[in-house]
């Protein structure tokens, strides 16, 4: 089967998490995931195809399988989410995008741009995105019919997602705030930083392009603003706070004030909560 395009696929991302959990539970053929979820036929069709897109589960006909979770954190929402992250990551490599990489590819747009409100219907910026990534990052994605060009019912479909993944967040109507979940990203530093609790901010950019996000710091070693904000309110919350530590270069946090928590010359993130 031909692998299709997952913002083609998804209209509605809320079957994704009902499917999977369904075959989870050993509801394996096609006739036992309808009888357990009950959903129409076209949303538990997206709800399939999309986890397949997604790497999140296989086939051995006539039966469906799960993938194991990338990580288990004691929260099966966040776990969902992330494994979902994850395997779009790992397949996001640049001269070599995975067909689904337009999911983190946009999302990386919004970050180097410093995008932080965007409207579903704002033909500008999927066109600039659009744009960037094919002569800047070379992805150039195609169906039988040709190649795929991102227009407005793919970025629609493609906020729906991002929201549902926890990389934005709704504001009214189609208007979305470009916020990561701040409980998502305080799960990666807890991954990324392991037994340590510290890790180089440099570092865990490194890590995040690698495990869940593409992200690069902009300027002269800032966070991206709309990135930074998450931190940001993670250090106000006292969950994570900025400090000096060996000799990697400072990073800022990009238009944040400073406040208690943020040493001067940080170059590291601790996770304290």
């Amino acid at each position: 089967m031909t692998e299709g395009y997952i913002l083609n696929t998804v209209q509605t991302p809320g079957p994704l998490r009902t499917v999977y959990d369904s075959i989870d539970r050993g509801n394996t053929t096609e006739e036992e995931i309808a009888d357990d979820t009950d959903l129409p036929e076209d949303l538990r069709s997206q709800g399939v195809r999309g986890l397949q897109e997604l790497g999140m589960i296989g086939r051995q006909e006539p039966d469906y399988y799960t993938a194991e979770f990338a990580w288990e954190t004691g929260n099966r929402d966040l776990d969902f989410r992330m494994t979902a992250l994850h395997n779009l990551a790992i397949e996001a490599t640049p001269g070599e995008w995975g067909k689904q990489s337009v999911v983190l590819l946009n999302y990386q747009y919004l970050l180097q741009e410093d995008i932080q409100h965007l409207h579903a219907s704002d033909q500008v910026l999927y066109e600039a995105i659009d744009k960037w990534e094919h002569e800047q990052r070379e992805y150039r994605p195609r169906s039988q019919q040709g190649p795929i060009t991102l227009n407005e019912p793919k970025f629609v479909n493609w906020t729906r997602l991002a929201d549902f993944l926890g990389l934005i967040e709704k504001a009214t109507g189609r208007e979305y705030v470009v916020y990561p979940d701040p409980e998502m990203i305080l799960e990666s530093l807890r991954i990324a930083t392991g037994d340590e609790r510290r890790i180089a901010i440099q570092e865990y950019i490194d890590w995040l392009q690698e495990n869940l996000l593409l992200i690069d710091l902009t300027g002269e070693r800032d966070v991206p603003a709309p990135f930074a904000r998450t931190l940001y309110n993670l250090i106000r919350e006292e969950k994570i706070k900025l400090v000096e530590y060996g000799d990697a270069g400072v990073v800022r946090l990009d238009r944040s004030p400073r406040r208690s928590g943020m040493e001067k010359d940080a170059n590291s993130i601790e996770v304290i909560a």
